[in-house]
């Protein structure tokens, strides 16, 4: 069992510290919800220099062998989720939706649209909306985009360590599977990104 330390680093001999703070941006709410992606990238190394430049990045990478490392802070925010937040209702349950709130958005061109959705979904609490960068942890995973539908596909060693992840997270912030994610799910991004990944 591993455990969390007064910085939100997870203690465990299965995860080694990489912590960048060049991704970490202010205080987490909360921890509601869990996001799995792939890092169109072809090795730890190449997402760890990306990091140093760059404000986007997530709490965890998992390389291709199964290493984890954590990259941030779990008491810190980072920006993983994506510009525009999906609508839950429309992806999963049109009936729950707020009929006045979206015709008017559906009316508008898409560019539009994807920007008044967002915006509408934001103002709803979890799990009414999908996971924010605000209140979910990010787990990437190192492969890379292989086409307009298609990334690498997630190796064994990656999808096992990635439920010995996911189970951990579940018991230190009382998550279920409900709770977990891929990133097209709940923004916009190529349909195939952590289509292979298993956590449960």
């Amino acid at each position: 069992m591993s455990s969390i330390d007064s910085e939100g680093m997870l203690i465990s001999d299965r995860v080694e510290h990489r912590r960048f703070q060049t991704i970490e941006h202010g205080n987490l709410r909360g921890v509601r919800a869990l996001v799995v992606h792939q890092t169109d990238a072809p090795t730890a190394q190449h997402t760890f220099n990306g990091y140093l430049s760059k404000g986007s990045g997530a709490h965890f990478l998992i390389e291709k062998n199964g290493a984890i490392y954590q990259t941030a802070s779990l008491k810190k925010r980072c920006y993983h989720v994506g510009r525009y937040l999906r609508s839950k209702c429309l992806a999963t349950d049109k009936a729950k939706c707020d009929t006045a709130q979206i015709q008017p958005i559906q009316a508008l061109t898409w560019t539009l649209q994807i920007r008044a959705l967002d915006r509408y979904e934001r103002t709803k609490d979890y799990p009414e909306r999908y996971p924010m960068n605000a209140d979910s942890l990010g787990i990437e995973l190192v492969g890379k985009h292989l086409d307009a539908a298609r990334y690498e596909e997630v190796t064994a060693m990656q999808n096992q360590s990635l439920r010995w992840l996911v189970a951990e997270l579940y018991d230190h912030f009382r998550l279920t599977p409900e709770d977990v994610y891929t990133h097209p799910q709940i923004s916009y991004k190529h349909p195939g990104e952590a289509s292979s990944a298993v956590w449960q």
